[in-house]
Formats: structure tokens, C-alpha cells, sequence
């Protein structure tokens, strides 16, 4: 028997405890009323070589908002995008080029919402969890 026969047993038993985990905190579209000026982020789970890991990506220095943070792919909704999830995998596809067809969404977490400062439009103050 090969090494990868016998990763696979491993690797799925570890994708279906973090799906199965995921699950429990799914918001569903709960939200999705919410007003359509909206960011939506990705939290992309890799598995590999037996452990999980969480696709970050690094901002350029050369951007105006936010330049050299760690971030995950995501961005603002625009009109075409259908719903969060549609933007979600569509900034994920424009920053690392992650196809859709490759993601599968186990679940929608309860959003962030943010109230940008008039000042600097960078700092946010938590309203709602």
C-alpha cells in the first residue's frame, strides 16, 4: 500500500470534524437583509499532510487602505455578486485564484458589523456580534 492511500483515510476524517464543527455556528442567510453595501471575507481551510490550515493572504505596501496587513481574501460586494457567498468566492478568486467550483461553503458565520470613524474611515467600532 502507498503513502497517499494512506493519508486519505486521515485527511477526510479531518475535513468531515471541521465541517461537522463548522456546521454548528452556520448563520445561514439569517443576515441577508442586511444593507448591500456589505464586505464579505473567505475563511479558506486547506487540508494537507494531515492538519488544517487557514488561507491568509498579505496585502501589498502599494495599497491605500490597510497596505501590508495580513487579511482573508474577500472585499466589497458589487452589484452583480448575488449574495455574500458570491462575493466571498469571487474577491477569493480575484486575490489568489481560488476557483468557485473548488469551494464547498460549510457554513455562513454571523457577521461583523463595523461603523467606519468619519475621521479616518479605517477604524471601526464593534456594534453587533
Amino acid at each position: 500500500m502507498s503513502l497517499p492511500c494512506l493519508q486519505e483515510p486521515i485527511r477526510n476524517s479531518l475535513i468531515d470534524d471541521a465541517k461537522a464543527r463548522l456546521k454548528k455556528h452556520d448563520a445561514g442567510t439569517k443576515y441577508s437583509h442586511l444593507p448591500s453595501s456589505k464586505y464579505s471575507i473567505l475563511l479558506p481551510l486547506l487540508a494537507k499532510e494531515g492538519k488544517l490550515y487557514l488561507l491568509l493572504t498579505l496585502r501589498s505596501d502599494k495599497l491605500r487602505r490597510s497596505p501590508g496587513e495580513v487579511c482573508f481574501p474577500g472585499g466589497k460586494r458589487e452589484p452583480t455578486d448575488k449574495d455574500d457567498m458570491a462575493t466571498a468566492l469571487r474577491e477569493a478568486q480575484e486575490e489568489v485564484g481560488l476557483c468557485p467550483h473548488q469551494v464547498e461553503v460549510v457554513c455562513r458565520l454571523v457577521p461583523l458589523l463595523i461603523e467606519l470613524s468619519q475621521r479616518s474611515g479605517l477604524e471601526g467600532r464593534i456594534l453587533q456580534r
